[in-house]
């Protein structure tokens, strides 16, 4: 599942699991399409994504088979892209099964064989990569073709968007492990997606650096905008869940953190495991947890405006740098390390 978006994320989970020892849960693939959806016409959703610059058309009869739009994120190449998938009930079921286990029986090997198992069992239907336009120029200048830009072949220039070159493949790959209806759903699925290509147009590219905006509410039911974040020069982001062991653990010390901050920082919490507003039992959770390590600063419960920024975490807890336009500060920090946040917030403050 490596290089491809929610393979990324299951990849790294799996990992994050054996080597951090605590990792988010594993989401099923969100059949109902995970960016965001603008309108349904005539059976065919049509999703604006604002940060890619593209505007996807799917009949819903193929969202319905598996056919699955997944958050934007980055291939193996460094480069922005987004992909289309199918998901066979097999590799639904296999998921689900992984969402059900305890993280502690969850060793390396048996990662390993689970991931081989996804990998033969989802195929990548398309992927569309954009690359800044005097990049790419200058690459393939000095010999580059289409298929350098993207993870699958082959690959062929879709066009251009807002300083952008897009690259689009529809990839040539073998039915894996699919069984005989997984397969031929599948074949129809891929044969669908040139008119997917034909539809896809561009829209303005929305930046990706930054915070969503989002309107939510906190875990005491009051609301929250991602205004909160022009009201201190340094934000910090803590994402973390109420199953994962190191992120309770260092909450203590996050809570005497934010009571020793001045004016110009702040901490927010994003508990990423509560589903929805109405998932009382880990609102509980989330709220008795708090209350134990004092941390009474606020935590989130994220919504549909969180989507693409929840599907690029790779771990609980991660925490993330934001200033006061809501734009990312350097990289974030994967795994409880409290210290480590400190220094990187101090040395941004003492240069801002």
């Amino acid at each position: 599942m490596k290089n491809q978006n929610t393979y990324i994320l299951i990849l790294s989970l799996l990992v994050a699991l054996c080597l951090i020892g605590c990792g988010t849960r594993t989401p099923e693939p969100d059949t109902s399409n995970p960016a965001p959806v603008e309108s349904t016409e005539s059976n065919t959703v049509t999703t604006k994504v604002k940060e890619r610059g593209l505007c996807f058309s799917i009949e819903q009869e193929y969202l319905d088979k598996g056919v699955t739009l997944e958050s934007s994120s980055e291939n193996a190449k460094g480069y922005k892209n987004i992909n289309i998938f199918y998901y066979s009930p097999t590799s639904i079921a296999l998921l689900n099964e992984i969402n059900t286990m305890d993280s502690a029986n969850l060793t390396e090997e048996l990662a390993t064989e689970y991931i081989d198992k996804l990998l033969s069992s989802s195929r990548c239907l398309m992927e569309v990569v954009m690359v800044e336009t005097p990049q790419y120029d200058s690459l393939c200048a000095n010999g580059a073709e289409p298929e350098d830009f993207t993870y699958f072949t082959p690959a062929q220039v879709f066009g251009t968007n807002a300083g952008y070159t897009y690259i689009l493949s529809i990839p040539e790959l073998d039915d894996g492990t699919l069984n005989e209806s997984e397969a031929a759903v599948y074949h129809d699925c891929k044969k669908y997606m040139q008119t997917v290509r034909d539809n896809l147009t561009f829209i303005p590219i929305e930046d990706d650096n930054k915070m969503p905006s989002f309107t939510a509410k906190d875990i005491n039911g009051n609301d929250v905008h991602s205004t909160i974040f022009s009201e201190k020069k340094l934000t910090v982001v803590n994402v973390w869940g109420t199953f994962c062991g190191p992120c309770i653990e260092e909450m203590p010390e996050l809570a005497e953190w934010a009571e020793e901050m001045g004016d110009d920082m702040q901490i927010i919490g994003i508990v990423g495991d509560i589903n929805g507003e109405n998932d009382t039992q880990h609102i509980e959770l989330a709220q008795t947890i708090t209350q134990r390590a004092n941390a009474s600063y606020i935590h989130l419960i994220p919504n549909d405006d969180f989507d693409s920024f929840m599907a690029n975490i790779i771990g609980f807890p991660t925490t993330f740098f934001v200033d006061q336009t809501g734009a990312f500060i350097g990289d974030p920090i994967v795994g409880a390390n409290v210290k480590r946040c400190k220094e990187v917030a101090m040395t941004y403050l003492s240069e801002h």
